[in-house]
């Protein structure tokens, strides 16, 4: 995100627990910001809480009460998001909206969980109130937008059982809808403006009209017909022929980590029918209840226990990192070949380390057949174990991922943004990968390794792209081995096989500069 200085803040809920003290902050160490507050000053509301800032020459305790009480008498707290959204879309004056929601929005979480829910993971809440909290989070994430949806797509399996089907086909109702309109250009009047991202309908004399003045019509929608009542205005068809079925329905494990939670915003955007499976891999019955639920074509596992904040917790929670990455791995995939079913398995590539055979800076990376040589870690010695017994699994694709990156440098998990936090850092050369170009490709086939770009060259990019004050210190494997519980492996894989299916992936370099610094650049 770009650096930006405000002038003028509005807090909402600025009486509450967490906003009073946000506003008191921003009053006591931004003295030149501006602050406006409001509130409906309900049940969890204290204009006590506000005293510290009563007194501030940027805080006017009088304004602040003809507001707040104005306020209760004009908005309905339902209506509260929508308001602000809608005020902040028409004035195009907010250059930042920062929304607090609550962690209620995810739902229970299982007690035996170890890894956390992030910003991908799915909203399952489970009360009202996290209901609402949801609905809210929706409205902030779909305003602003400057596109419109290019394809809705509903599963009617169910319809069909109940005896449902179609009698009039695609083709056949769409030129019957549009042969309707043509004839009847004066029944809407002019509905270009209901064909912006963000339509607007005024009453206007005559009926309803839809207001895009504001906007600029895009030129890429065409005039089906024209008369002296009104025109029709409709975007053009990328496609000629009917939409196809999907041939593809994914059931996805790991909801809650990185990659489970990118995968499915993936399959979204690809539209990829897929869910989330809700049994846990060590469970076997629970895994035949998710396939015979989902009937999937394809599973794809992203999950696992890495450890946080990093695989030293493994050390201390051996039982938990056997259960879910040797138990359980081996568990879905055995009931996946029992039902004939293609995993997919994201694995890690630490199970090596540079040795004779493999020197640093050679270029002669570790193949799919090496034998693992790396045990410093007691997570990778559960990865290495897991992988030498999912050989005898011709159903399993397993696909090792180093030191993940992404264009989400505000990931904690982004090798990035952890490198970038160290004051020292070990400058060695690895294999890395970046995930905007993995999960594609792995969607539509196999393993994904890149050659190695030393911790160097990655902070070396980051100062040049995104912070030019940037300072690192360098410091030994053996001076590292202090100040770490488990041993980190380094290494460089071979990619010869991933190149040749796929000629037009980019070296590693080119590969973080396309995918990662230019999106986040700020120099």
């Amino acid at each position: 995100m770009s650096s930006y200085t405000p002038k003028n803040i509005l807090i909402t809920g600025a009486a509450g627990f967490i906003a009073s003290h946000v506003c008191n902050r921003l009053i006591r160490n931004y003295p030149d910001y501006k602050i406006v507050v409001l509130d409906k000053l309900d049940y969890c509301s204290n204009l006590k809480n506000l005293l510290p800032s009563k007194s501030s020459p940027n805080f006017n305790a009088d304004t602040c009460r003809q507001l707040l009480w104005k306020q209760l008498c004009v908005y309905k707290e339902q209506y509260l998001w929508h308001v602000l959204l809608e005020a902040c879309k028409v004035t195009g004056q907010v250059k930042r909206f920062i929304h607090v929601s609550t962690d209620e929005v995810y739902g229970e979480t299982d007690e035996g969980a170890v890894v956390g829910n992030h910003e991908a993971s799915q909203l399952l809440p489970t009360n009202p109130y996290s209901a609402t909290k949801a609905g809210a989070e929706m409205l902030v994430m779909a305003y602003g937008r400057p596109f419109n949806d290019q394809r809705y797509f509903l599963d009617y399996e169910k319809l069909k059982i109940l005896g449902w089907s179609e009698r009039t086909t695609w083709e056949e109702g769409l030129r019957k809808t549009l042969d309707w309109y043509t004839q009847n250009p004066d029944w809407w009047g002019d509905v270009s403006g209901a064909l912006l991202p963000h339509p607007r309908m005024l009453m206007m004399p005559g009926g309803r009209h839809f207001d895009s003045s504001e906007e600029n019509k895009d030129a890429d929608y065409v005039s089906a017909n024209s008369s002296k009542q009104g025109k029709m205005v409709v975007p053009p068809s990328k496609s000629s022929g009917p939409p196809r079925k999907p041939l593809y329905k994914f059931l996805i494990y790991g909801k809650t980590g990185w990659i489970g939670g990118l995968l499915g915003k993936l399959c979204e955007k690809q539209g990829i029918i897929y869910e989330y499976g809700r049994g846990r891999l060590e469970d076997r019955s629970s895994l035949i209840a998710d396939i015979q639920r989902v009937k999937p074509t394809h599973i794809f596992n992203a999950a696992g226990v890495t450890g946080r904040p990093n695989v030293d917790w493994c050390e201390t929670h051996k039982n938990e990192t056997i259960r879910a990455n040797v138990a359980g791995t081996l568990t879905l995939a055995d009931v996946c070949r029992e039902h004939g079913l293609l995993m997919i398995n994201y694995a890690t590539g630490c199970i090596f380390e540079y040795d004779a055979a493999h020197p640093e800076g050679s270029g002669v990376g570790f193949k799919e057949e090496d034998i693992p040589n790396f045990a410093g870690s007691f997570y990778s010695k559960t990865k290495a174990m897991v992988e030498e017994l999912l050989k005898e699994y011709d159903n399993v694709c397993t696909l090792r991922v180093r030191m993940p990156i992404s264009s989400d440098l505000n990931n904690p998990r982004n090798f990035i943004a952890k490198i970038a936090r160290y004051d020292k850092v070990v400058n060695i050369p690895n294999s890395m990968t970046i995930l905007d170009e993995l999960l594609p490709i792995s969607i539509e086939m196999a393993k994904r390794n890149l050659s190695a770009v030393s911790h160097n060259e990655i902070l070396e990019m980051y100062k040049k792209y995104i912070n030019p004050e940037f300072k690192w210190k360098n410091f030994t494997l053996e001076e590292q081995a202090k100040v770490i519980v488990a041993a980190r492996s380094n290494n460089e894989m071979d990619a010869s096989k991933l190149k040749n299916e796929f000629p037009e992936l980019l070296p590693i370099k080119e590969s973080l500069i396309k995918y990662v610094f230019e999106p986040n650049k700020k120099v």
